[in-house]
């Protein structure tokens, strides 16, 4: 007998598994690719569907926030800065009306979302003479960008809205 190697056990209640020789690879069948096609499948169904629900939220995301606006198109079509001293707001309501400060005057109009197109009636606004024509142009500027509006895309940080050929137009922020 050799001490290097134990004894085959033949009553087959100590039997040892041979750790020599391990199984070969057995090729994936026709039920695993399948099975993966399927979970494919699932998973870009779930996708597909769910776009539809981000677009719409889109949307509905804007009106729970008070927008400032940051920076607009000028007569130029520039994107330029507010004007220090001025505050431009707008508020989208749930009822499809927007409404805020223009910088001097309040103004309101209609707007309606569809996926990430939006389409804003041109404004009405109170008509109040405001100190400075640089105020007066801003105002303007800003009420004609905003019935100009095509598209809208909204973040963590805020809400750009571009024109039909794609230019952003209106960058607004939180707050």
């Amino acid at each position: 007998m050799n001490d290097d190697f134990p004894e085959a056990s033949h009553d087959g209640e100590h039997a040892e598994p041979d750790s020599t020789n391990p199984l070969p690879p057995q090729p994936l069948g026709l039920k695993f690719y399948l099975a993966l096609a399927l979970v494919g499948l699932l998973v870009l169904l779930i996708l597909v569907i769910n776009i539809p629900g981000i677009r719409a939220s889109a949307g509905a995301s804007m009106t729970r926030v008070n927008w400032t606006l940051q920076s607009y198109a000028d007569s130029s079509g520039s994107l330029v800065l507010v004007q220090p001293g001025t505050k431009i707001t707008a508020v989208f309501g749930s009822d499809g009306k927007v409404s805020g400060s223009a910088g001097c005057n309040q103004y309101n109009a209609l707007y309606t979302v569809r996926d990430y197109a939006i389409s804003i009636s041109p404004p009405v606004s109170t008509k109040i003479l405001c100190s400075g024509q640089y105020i007066m142009q801003q105002e303007s500027d800003y009420l004609n960008d905003l019935s100009g509006i095509a598209e809208l895309r909204i973040s963590e940080s805020g809400l750009r809205l571009f024109d039909r050929s794609g230019k952003p137009v209106l960058v607004f922020v939180k707050g």
